[in-house]
């Protein structure tokens, strides 16, 4: 790891246990993007825009480096498909229009949101803020995976269609870092993928959330890389 924005064993040297270690067979690496939906990636609806209305402390933060995260995926896009790698997105939300098939909690925690801040956390599929943002539309041929929980790995079928892909790496990045993204590594990791978070790929609502959540990642399940890194490799 090279990155200085997150713990490494440059910056990190009392960690005692081994640091996550594999190679990369980039003919066997796909790029996994994570949720960003117009709910939270699109500063003009949803989430995104609530914070800028009503919280502009945290919007302050999280905006720029929601430009700076979708930014960076889409050089990682641009490159993967000029490679011609396998491209997978997620979309988090209720897969029914009155949201049953969500769990209790989740569908309290909307109602709760809806209660303090007139939005909802997440949207329903075929809805305009469940939709991937447009500057990271996927192409027709690029599968698009729709989940109602944090993690693919739990309710899809992803694993089995990652595996039909002949993908063993995946390259990660997406929002929130400290849920939907920790959440997808974690779990893919634990499957015996080879995982590579982006950290500027990569974005959450407070900086020390977004630290924290890769210090994690980066000690014991993934590696963290920077968008350069991943593009430096791939092109090699």
């Amino acid at each position: 790891m090279t990155t200085d924005s997150v713990d490494s064993p440059e910056t990190f040297p009392d960690w005692f246990m081994p640091w996550p270690s594999f190679d990369v067979d980039w003919t066997r690496a796909g790029l996994l993007v994570i949720d960003f939906q117009n709910y939270g990636s699109n500063p003009d609806c949803g989430v995104a825009r609530m914070l800028g209305e009503k919280y502009p402390d945290v919007a302050s933060y999280y905006l720029p480096r929601l430009r700076s995260a979708i930014r960076n995926s889409w050089r990682l896009l641009a490159a993967f498909r000029e490679a011609k790698r396998e491209v997978v997105f997620t979309r988090h939300g209720a897969l029914l229009a009155d949201g049953r098939d969500m769990i209790a909690r989740r569908r309290q925690r909307d109602a709760d949101s809806v209660e303090q801040t007139d939005t909802p956390t997440l949207w329903s599929r075929g809805s305009f803020e469940h939709e991937v943002v447009s500057e990271l539309t996927p192409l027709d041929d690029e599968l698009v995976i729709d989940k109602n929980a944090s993690s693919p790995f739990n309710g899809t079928g992803i694993d089995q269609l990652l595996r039909n892909l002949g993908l063993d790496t995946l390259v990660v990045v997406g929002m929130a870092t400290d849920m939907c993204v920790e959440t997808t590594a974690r779990d893919a990791a634990d499957r015996g993928y080879n995982v590579i978070v982006v950290e500027d790929a990569t974005a959450t609502f407070f900086a020390e959330h977004h630290r924290a959540a890769l210090s994690a990642l980066a000690r014991v399940y993934t590696q963290v890389w920077t968008t350069d890194r991943v593009l430096a490799s791939l092109s090699r």
